[in-house]
């Protein structure tokens, strides 16, 4: 990995976004560079489940030939299992749902699209989302990246936890009982 790419995967979704707009970068620079990071850290944490890779560089060289479509325009992000992704499964962590392939997106990840975003990979949730620790028997455990001994927390950790390491500059996971602020939490 380049010093450019780790430079680009530490960066927030709005300075990569600016970015892309200026063409200082390219967005299949950006696709590669959060590539390279899941790569890199994802075997040690274990918090994105898939990996869509092939997709994402279609669609960043698509968006660096094209003007500008939102403002969020060739940046890459990552979508929680529990929320539709067109073209694959929506496990809620579970083995029973594990080919249980979307059809449509859901109006979160419509917007996101329509905000000029692509899908990067999807990321881990314990059952059902319905645990405290990201946890489940279709992926198995997601670590804190800071301390292997913990994991990470609510049910939204993985997302979390993909964007503390840079896997992700910008992620979507949902709160019912505290999965976004319990993952942050035991995160940090």
């Amino acid at each position: 990995m380049s010093s450019k790419d780790e430079a680009l995967w530490r960066r927030s979704a709005s300075e990569l976004a600016a970015l892309i707009r200026s063409k200082e970068v390219s967005s299949c620079e950006v696709v590669a560079a959060h590539l390279g990071r899941i790569e890199a850290i994802n075997g040690s944490i274990n918090a994105v489940t898939r990996v869509l890779a092939d997709s994402a560089l279609a669609a960043a060289d698509a968006a660096d030939g094209s003007e500008p479509q939102g403002p969020l325009h060739g940046v890459p992000f990552t979508i929680k299992e529990n929320i539709d992704l067109a073209g694959t499964p929506t496990t809620q962590g579970v083995p029973a749902l594990a080919a249980a392939v979307a059809s449509v997106d859901a109006p979160v990840v419509e917007r996101m699209k329509a905000a000029g975003a692509m899908a990067l990979a999807r990321t881990h949730l314990p059952e059902f989302r319905l645990r405290i620790s990201t946890v489940n028997p279709l992926h198995g455990r997601t670590f804190n990246p800071w301390d292997k001994g913990r994991v990470a927390g609510g049910s939204s950790g993985c997302e979390a936890a993909a964007l503390a390491t840079g896997m992700s500059c910008i992620g979507l996971g949902n709160d019912i009982g505290g999965s976004l602020r319990t993952g942050c939490r035991v995160l940090w």
